[in-house]
């Protein structure tokens, strides 16, 4: 047998073979399920952490299919101070209450279930927002000794700004008044700040200023709030949103 004829012969018949199905963009459904399961992390909260139930909405929680079907909560975490929104047990929400202090177990039988997400300020509802102020008032006295020196540590942000001239209500004269006493006698306790520097309230003070970081995510120094820098696709998407707007922009 020649070459030719060998190598014609060697070559498989078509009767019978059925073609596979071709998937054009299956590398790059892969990618895209890929990119979606990245941009949505698994939120989480350790065990044994203290959180304050701001608000509980009974018919929050939302299906795949969009039908409302369990109770959610709004909480706030500390020392983070992040906002957060979690499943709430049904069978013991007649045992909670707004402002109270739960330790986040994470377990069947706890009043806490899953964390859905992390919330932002404007995501707050208004009971939310009341009850934010008292929780961080409440929060700032608990936690008296840790605040008291913040204020007798605090220093100079540049050479022309004070980091205790960033919280509501000080000037550059309350400042010295604060700085120039701390250096003779540093503070021990609130009632002793408010005796000897009559316009500061700290306690007021430093909750005004926690409400602040969560509301104002631009700010540019962070006193209290352990914050998140946003990634860069978030950064981009808001340049594209404003540019598709004519270049106006008014943030909410």
């Amino acid at each position: 047998m020649t070459g030719p004829e060998r190598k014609r012969t060697s070559r498989p018949s078509n009767e019978g073979y059925q073609k596979r199905p071709f998937r054009r963009n299956s590398n790059r459904d892969q990618r895209r399920s890929s990119s979606r399961s990245r941009s949505r992390p698994t939120i989480y909260i350790k065990k044994g952490v203290l959180v304050f139930l701001l608000d509980i909405l009974q018919h929050g929680g939302v299906d795949k299919a969009g039908h409302s079907w369990h109770p959610i909560g709004q909480i706030i975490e500390t020392p983070t101070f992040r906002l957060l929104e979690v499943n709430l047990n049904k069978k013991l929400i007649p045992e909670l209450k707004l402002q109270q202090k739960i330790t986040y177990q994470g377990t069947e039988d706890s009043p806490l279930g899953r964390v859905n997400k992390v919330l932002k300020y404007d995501d707050l509802t208004l009971a939310s927002v009341t009850t934010l102020q008292l929780v961080l008032e409440s929060y700032v006295k608990e936690h008296e000794s840790n605040f008291v020196d913040f204020i007798n540590s605090a220093g100079p942000i540049t050479l022309k700004r004070h980091s205790l001239e960033i919280l509501p209500g000080v000037g550059k004269k309350l400042m010295w008044e604060i700085i120039n006493y701390r250096e003779k006698h540093p503070f021990t306790t609130f009632k002793e700040i408010h005796e000897n520097i009559p316009g500061f309230k700290p306690v007021e003070v430093i909750a005004k200023r926690i409400i602040e970081e969560l509301s104002d995510e631009d700010q540019k120094r962070f006193l209290f709030v352990k914050h998140r820098r946003r990634h860069t696709d978030d950064r981009s998407r808001e340049k594209s949103s404003r540019s598709r707007a004519g270049g106006s922009y008014h943030r909410r």
